[in-house]
């Protein structure tokens, strides 16, 4: 199995030539490096975590190129619809179903999206890049309301012995039971002042062999902010020696053991 960063949140698992895709997203700040709808619509079927914009807005877009399902929860799924995606490749999915896909197993699971901290909230409001990015966030501020969240999704895509968890949004549901010792844990880095220390207890709780980050990057300015994730890295290399960190590069391969 291959893990590869597209930006944002969207993320591609491949295996022996068949690819799955996860919350593609291209609408990204033009100083980012990006992949065309295009490109996305040939790499295959699409599961997205949750319906907010950086994870759904181009979904539309790249199912109506290509004959990609679009697998999300049902409100994400009437959104789509009413945004534009073919009816008929939009798979409404509940948490508890179990999807064969190729030759992968996903199993759908309960999530819980990220609550943000006052000192985060009070950093993005009240700065100069607002001033400086304030027709941005306008028209971030209009399109948050055409994607509500809806219902949360983890998925655990498996391969023989090999799994992959992966959140679009770090926190998880305290009625929901995790898988642990996944090959690799999929972090949405993002959301928090204090994102290090906040992300210790999921990784003690779910125990992973590696950690591969997501999300960290400055997509949508002035939301979202460029992470520093050595930090976070460095702080793992020393309470968990036994875990690989790894802060991908966009567009690369990685090998999942």
């Amino acid at each position: 199995m291959e893990i590869s960063w597209y930006g944002t949140a969207a993320l591609c698992i491949s295996h022996a030539g068949h690819k799955i895709i996860f919350d593609p997203f291209v609408s990204r700040n033009p100083n980012s490096p990006r992949i065309s709808v295009q490109e996305l619509a040939q790499m295959g079927d699409i599961f997205i975590t949750h319906g907010h914009f950086d994870h759904t807005l181009d979904v539309p877009a790249v199912a109506a190129l290509g004959k990609s399902k679009v697998f999300c929860s049902a409100e994400t799924a009437r959104q789509l619809i009413k945004r534009g995606a073919p009816a008929q490749q939009v798979v409404a999915i509940n948490p508890g179903e179990i999807i064969s896909n190729g030759p992968f197993t996903i199993r759908v699971l309960k999530g819980q999206h990220i609550r943000f901290d006052l000192k985060l909230m009070f950093q993005t409001l009240f700065n100069r890049r607002l001033v400086g990015h304030f027709r941005e966030f306008v028209n971030i501020i209009r399109t948050l309301r055409n994607c509500p969240q809806g219902q949360v999704l983890v998925y655990e895509i498996s391969w023989e012995n090999t799994k992959v968890l992966h959140l679009g949004s770090l926190s998880l549901c305290a009625d929901e039971e995790y898988p642990r010792g996944a090959s690799v844990l999929c972090v949405p880095f993002q959301g928090r002042s204090d994102l290090s220390t906040y992300t210790l207890p999921f990784i003690e709780k779910l125990k992973p062999h590696s950690i591969f980050l997501h999300h960290f990057d400055d997509t949508f300015p002035p939301i979202s902010s460029q992470v520093d994730c050595a930090t976070f890295a460095a702080l793992v290399r020393r309470l968990y020696p036994e875990i690989t960190v790894i802060i991908p590069e966009f567009g690369v391969n990685y090998s999942i053991a």
